[in-house]
């Protein structure tokens, strides 16, 4: 199969996949489980930071560590399946922006304003 028509499967899958997840009643439940999931994870690993010492030195680099520690150990603690918790972690990287921008907004960064 050509990488066109491969492309053009899998983007297929996506599509219905992300449809089932939108429009279909145990679709809506599973997506709300995964976020309220992400939820409690990102609450919990947040108040971590946020007390550390070293949260104005934290990297990207750290974040994303100390996300994946953080979800596998909430992953065995409430037996999230692996596509569920790779899920979780995906999602609860995504919000390093957020950290990033409560330091701007209580002025502990160099953003000059």
């Amino acid at each position: 199969m050509g990488k066109f028509k491969a492309g053009m499967f899998l983007g297929g899958l996506l599509g219905a996949g992300l449809m089932w997840l939108n429009v279909t009643k145990k679709g809506r439940e599973t997506r709300d489980e995964l976020l309220d999931h992400a939820g409690k994870v990102y609450a919990g690993l947040k108040d971590k930071v946020l007390s550390s010492a070293q949260y104005q030195n934290l990297s990207k680099s750290e974040y994303v560590k100390l996300v994946k520690e953080y979800v596998d150990k909430y992953a065995i603690e409430n037996g999230l399946a692996d596509n569920v918790k790779n899920i979780v972690t995906k999602v609860v990287q995504k919000q390093w922006g957020n950290l990033t921008n409560k330091k701007c907004n209580n002025h502990d960064c160099d953003c000059n304003s």
